[in-house]
């Protein structure tokens, strides 16, 4: 487990997709619904780089990160990060 600060979240979801993220848990396969939340989470960033590449730059574009930060978020070096930013 890292050191980061968490925060938490709540939020809403249908009652079919509550019963499969109960069953993930209860199967034993995540010890904790936020195990299975945080994994897919992770999962879904490392396979969309396009949407790696929006968050990046709408945290780069409101300053809350460093365009060395959303190299490594977008997983390019800082010389393509800038080639794809100019292009947005």
């Amino acid at each position: 487990m890292n050191n980061k600060k968490s925060s938490i979240f709540t939020f809403t979801v249908p009652s079919e997709l509550k019963l499969l993220l109960e069953a993930a848990q209860q199967i034993g396969y995540y010890d904790s619904l936020s195990e299975f939340l945080r994994d897919t989470i992770r999962y879904t960033l490392e396979n969309k780089k396009n949407l790696r590449i929006a968050i990046a730059y709408e945290l780069y574009t409101q300053k809350r990160i460093s365009i060395g930060k959303a190299s490594e978020i977008i997983q390019t070096n800082i010389e393509e990060t800038k080639e794809i930013f100019a292009d947005r």
